[in-house]
């Protein structure tokens, strides 16, 4: 097996709700966070992503707008418990 494939995947189900109070596209997003807006394009509909990728992405965050609790709790494991 692959170790893409034995990665853990995460989202954060809250990213929608922070964004769109900031932004208004992906697009203006990524600019602001440099990152690719493909990857905010996935983020969005809650497909999972490398822990590594979504972390990244909420501490540029956090460092502009306050997310309101700490980062860790935003982030959610999706492998089967």
């Amino acid at each position: 097996m692959s170790k893409k494939k034995d990665r853990a995947w995460f989202v954060c189900p809250q990213w929608a709700e922070l964004v769109s109070g900031h932004y208004a596209s992906d697009a203006e997003a990524a600019r602001a966070l440099k990152t690719d807006p493909k990857v905010l394009a996935r983020i969005r509909p809650r497909t999972p992503v490398a822990k590594s990728t979504l972390l990244r992405l909420l501490q540029a965050f956090a460092s502009r707008h306050d997310v309101g609790s700490p980062i860790a709790d935003l982030v959610i494991d999706t492998r089967s418990r």
